[in-house]
């Protein structure tokens, strides 16, 4: 856990404040690649994850900026943050972690897609494209220009590479039977609304595992319906027990008194990740790949679940 203070905040759109962090004792903190996030441990005991814009694969930087927008449907974090966090502010953070990581071998073309505060991930990203000299494509997406954080500074990096689209201001949705059609893009990074990577996971269906790649800040809605026990056997800690069908492994390992560590309880950020030594497991998260998933070495306890009567884990 990094001690820091909230350094500057500033309004970059309409209801996106840029906020930046410096560690309290006025150290260098981890260095984070373009992708990467913290856990923001807010004074009102929220755990929220936001991405870096300034990720660029130091080994150390002097500081983290993220860029937050107030949610209409705020349960608490964004709210929190734009209304009561002010310059000077101490909270504790987290060391970056990378779940979404830019993968600057891959020879050809990188098509990138930022949508509302999607683009904050992105934004790193192509920053990190342009300065590893790839062939890269951004489009950046809104409700209108006005809402676009980072509109001048994108453009800035190459304005021939980057295009902008504002769905009140063109009357339209974005075309992606048009944009990922025509051109034979070598890996895509998108990061957005549901529905939008949704919809791209759908025109992409039929291409090749691991050329797509989305980090999603809200989790898909679960059918918990069809849940069933099944047992959860600790290796390091010799204990066992009943994972019950309407709660999640966490919350098992929690009741037997087991301080393991979360954030947040969605399967979007891996900080409660455990290692898998028998069993199936039944992934439900939007941490792992399809490689990482069939392979079946690794589990996130919050969300996911066991397709069998036991699951062993390291833990």
């Amino acid at each position: 856990m990094i001690q820091a203070v909230i350094t500057r905040v500033q309004a970059i759109a309409r209801d996106i404040v840029l906020i930046e962090l410096q560690a309290a004792d006025q150290q260098p903190m981890p260095g984070a690649s373009p992708g990467s996030h913290i856990d923001l441990h807010l004074p009102n005991g929220l755990i929220r994850q936001y991405s870096l814009t300034n990720a660029e694969g130091a080994a150390e930087q002097a500081s983290y900026q993220i860029a937050v927008a107030r949610d209409a449907n705020s349960r608490g974090g964004s709210t929190w943050i734009h209304d009561k966090l002010r310059t000077g502010t101490s909270l504790d953070i987290s060391a970056p972690r990378n779940l979404f990581e830019l993968d600057t071998q891959v020879p050809g073309k990188f098509l990138f897609i930022g949508a509302g505060i999607g683009i904050t991930p992105i934004y790193a990203m192509v920053k990190a494209a342009q300065q590893h000299g790839l062939d890269w494509q951004l489009v950046a997406c809104a409700r209108s220009a006005s809402r676009m954080a980072f509109h001048e500074e994108l453009y800035a990096l190459s304005p021939q590479r980057v295009d902008f689209h504002f769905d009140m201001e063109q009357a339209t949705a974005l075309n992606l039977q048009a944009l990922l059609g025509e051109s034979a893009w070598d890996a895509v990074y998108a990061c957005g609304p549901a529905g939008l990577l949704d919809a791209i996971e759908q025109t992409t269906r039929h291409w090749p595992a691991g050329s797509v790649r989305m980090e999603r800040f809200k989790a898909h809605a679960q059918d918990n319906s069809t849940h069933t026990a099944f047992q959860l056997v600790l290796a390091k800690s010799q204990q066992t027990v009943e994972v019950g069908a309407n709660e999640s492994p966490l919350e098992a390992l929690e009741r037997i008194g087991i301080d393991h560590p979360y954030a947040c309880r969605e399967g979007l950020c891996g900080t409660c990740e455990v290692r898998v030594l028998e069993g199936q497991p039944d992934h439900k998260d939007n941490v792992l790949s399809e490689q990482e998933r069939t392979a079946g070495q690794r589990f996130i306890p919050c969300i996911s679940r066991c397709n069998g009567p036991q699951l062993v884990i390291e833990l």
